[in-house]
């Protein structure tokens, strides 16, 4: 059982769907501050879910009502697709610089696997619910887009992007406390919190993506669609070999013409 959990009896309240596990308002409060505590500090993916889940009830229903305002939210709302090994069938046959060929290669790089995502299971309604799952099996899918390695500098830069683009509070909460952790902090603070900052508030809400229909799309005209860049800033990619190796490899591909996308600015 998760440590974070031991002390959270079950209650008499109704399952609203399978893995649900309804409860009450001070269950709720007790399972916010001890996943807050140490989820933040220590970035354990169990204890992060279980904080952005508790505290879901101040941002999810903003989030859901953006979803609903174009209708390509609208449609993912209504055919609730779920990401999952199973997705991945076919990826690996993609040209490389589409969207779905990255993704898989990603995934591949990183030894991950979409499945091993936390289910939702403290959210009451069912629709909300949804959103924050559809939120949690995509975030991989934006260090996709901008071609960041899962390291935690990336990742805390992800979750300054996300605060900007979503504000979500478990990413405010992330990217604040998150960066005492690093050891280039005041390097990785001047190097990606303004882009991703300025990213975020600019582009498109990445939780309102149909991604599943765009696999065969290339990640720089989806890029461009969506109003986002990649970090582009004056020598970032010489400080930070994850991200110098994947933009690198791009590079070759283009120079041997194999890969799909039309050349971006650099």
């Amino acid at each position: 059982m998760k440590p974070s959990l031991r002390l959270l009896a079950p209650t008499q309240r109704p399952i609203n769907y399978p893995g649900h596990t309804p409860l009450s308002v001070s269950q709720n409060a007790l399972l916010a501050v001890g996943s807050g505590l140490m989820g933040v500090w220590t970035s354990r993916g169990d204890l992060v879910a279980s904080l952005s889940e508790s505290t879901a009830s101040t941002f999810l229903p903003s989030l859901h009502h953006r979803m609903t305002l174009h209708p390509e939210g609208r449609q993912i709302l209504k055919d609730r697709p779920v990401i999952t090994s199973d997705t991945l069938v076919g990826l690996r046959d993609l040209k490389r610089g589409t969207l779905g060929r990255e993704y898989w290669e990603w995934l591949d790089d990183g030894k991950l696997d979409p499945d091993a995502r936390a289910p939702v299971q403290y959210i009451d309604s069912p629709t909300l619910a949804y959103t924050m799952l559809r939120y949690r099996q995509t975030h991989d899918l934006y260090h996709t887009l901008f071609s960041l390695p899962p390291t935690l500098p990336h990742e805390l830069s992800l979750k300054v992007f996300e605060f900007s683009n979503m504000s979500l509070p478990v990413a405010a909460l992330s990217s604040t406390f998150g960066p005492f952790r690093l050891k280039r902090r005041e390097t990785w603070l001047r190097d990606w919190v303004p882009w991703a900052l300025r990213e975020g508030k600019q582009g498109k809400s990445l939780v309102g993506v149909y991604w599943e229909k765009r696999w065969e799309q290339g990640t720089g005209e989806l890029r461009r669609e969506l109003g986002v860049k990649r970090n582009d800033h004056e020598g970032v990619e010489g400080r930070w070999g994850g991200y110098r190796k994947i933009r690198e490899e791009e590079r070759e591909l283009r120079r041997k013409g194999e890969w799909i996308d039309e050349p971006e600015e650099w």
